[in-house]
């Protein structure tokens, strides 16, 4: 499996929801989910940090045959001992890349970030999607071109946008 490997983003939800591993979906498909029409290549996940959870995300992960890609980590096992070890991991599956944040510039704690969180359904999938300003807050915080980009398009008046 190649860290290139397509996305097939709903195989991985799939698999997050058989694992009942708790989330909320950031980054570019929260970007999207927002109205903001662009490509991404990964699947970013932020979950919540309790270690039974934690568990269940690896479980899951496991279940993806997923790789470490984070440099000097390869090989390292994927296991609730080891997740709180880095505020983010990448992986690669053989549905595509995942990163797993447990913390970011501009995020608010896990019990925010869900609570302010969209519910959208994608078949029989009920995801939480990144609020508006939370996404902009940690967009804005990271700062990197295509961060402030997606900024300017979440915020273009009369945009669409899943909360207006």
């Amino acid at each position: 499996m190649a860290p290139d490997t397509p996305l097939d983003a709903e195989r991985i939800l799939e698999t997050l929801a058989q694992h009942d591993v708790d989330y909320v979906i950031v980054g570019g498909l929260a970007v999207q989910t927002h109205g903001h029409v662009r490509t991404t290549v990964d699947i970013d996940v932020f979950p919540r940090p309790e270690p039974a959870n934690l568990a269940r995300l690896a479980d899951a992960l496991n279940a993806l045959d997923a790789r470490v890609l984070n440099p000097g980590s390869e090989g390292v096992p994927i296991d609730a001992r080891t997740l709180p070890r880095a505020t983010l991991w990448q992986f690669a599956t053989r549905h595509g890349a995942v990163d797993v944040l447990l913390d970011a510039p501009g995020a608010p704690r896990y019990g925010d970030l869900r609570k302010r969180a969209l519910e959208v359904s994608l078949g029989e999938l009920k995801l939480a999607i990144a609020g508006r300003d939370d996404l902009i807050s940690m967009k804005r915080a990271s700062g990197r071109p295509v961060d402030l980009e997606d900024i300017a398009a979440l915020t273009e008046p009369g945009g669409s946008d899943a909360e207006r």
